[in-house]
């Protein structure tokens, strides 16, 4: 009896720990079912053949991270051939082609591609679905304007993962941005691209353009203060000085005997003269449009 007993413990003790076992197992396995059908969709597609393999899975991963910040898919292109299209065009029929998105198909989703050909080399980028509006014209523009030193260095990986971080961000920043329903006049104003347009954004790395947001001048500031508080209070602490120049002096007798002037040097500073920014409206170099495919978008575009 006592045998059948045992046995009874054993078989109910193992059925036990399976039941936690298959809850457990069961339990992980859907999400790494998801992240392995992740890991699967392509980010980068380097047509040109610019990276190495170990490149290529860096960029991947940068790909991978911005998007789940940007809730947005984050597309890298390069090719020395685009088949006889423009930019543009280039760019609208792969993403009508691949269908991109971040949680649908034909999401939202932001593009970059760099062509490098005999006769130029460019860089365009897409926002589609809500990077239409969060990475509209005139912040593509402002993305262009950090990303141009890095191309004509042709510190390609380092450009692409600024693009990624930089998308990223204004994914996220809905200062100067507005929802609206674009126009499909091309000389509204109002165009795919531009009717989120309201105001200028919190742009990327401004803070970092200010002299205050410099670890220097902070120091040097504080120094400056702490010296001038520290002379306020010796100068406080000390007795003051109540015999003035005039009691030594023999008015009767004093006055200037001589004077002269003197040239030394003349000193000139010469000052760098800073690019005027019109804040009337968005830059833009005119990207936006709507595919044959039926998605609108927006853009810009720039040879480096």
């Amino acid at each position: 009896m006592k045998t059948v007993y045992r046995k009874s413990a054993l078989s109910a003790f193992i059925l036990f720990f399976a039941v936690l076992a298959g809850l457990f197992f069961f339990g992980r396995y859907p999400l790494s079912v998801n992240a392995s059908a992740e890991d699967d969709k392509q980010y980068v597609y380097d047509n040109y053949g610019l990276f190495s393999e170990e490149d290529v899975n860096e960029l991947t991963d940068a790909c991978l991270k911005y998007r789940e910040e940007a809730q947005a898919d984050i597309i890298m292109i390069t090719s020395n051939n685009l088949g006889g299209k423009a930019a543009i065009d280039y760019l609208e029929d792969f993403y009508d082609e691949k269908g991109f998105g971040y949680d649908e198909k034909f999401g939202s989703t932001v593009m970059m591609l760099v062509y490098i050909g005999e006769d130029r080399r460019n860089v365009t980028i897409h926002g589609y679905g809500k990077a239409e509006y969060y990475v509209n014209n005139d912040r593509i523009e402002h993305i262009l304007d950090d990303l141009s030193p890095f191309l004509k260095e042709k510190k390609y990986k380092k450009a692409f993962v600024e693009f990624a971080k930089e998308s990223a961000y204004y994914m996220n920043e809905s200062e100067g941005v507005k929802e609206a329903p674009a126009s499909n006049d091309p000389d509204s104003g109002n165009y795919y691209g531009e009717s989120s347009y309201d105001g200028p954004s919190n742009y990327y790395g401004e803070e970092k353009e200010s002299p205050f947001y410099n670890t220097l001048v902070q120091l040097g500031i504080a120094l400056v203060i702490g010296a001038v508080s520290v002379a306020v209070m010796a100068f406080n602490s000390g007795g003051r000085m109540t015999v003035q120049g005039k009691d030594y002096m023999d008015g009767s007798n004093s006055g200037i005997l001589e004077s002269s002037d003197d040239y030394l040097r003349t000193t000139t500073t010469r000052v760098k003269k800073p690019t005027p920014q019109s804040d009337d409206g968005p830059r833009s170099s005119g990207g936006g449009g709507v595919s044959s495919g039926g998605h609108s978008h927006s853009g810009g575009s720039r040879d480096f």
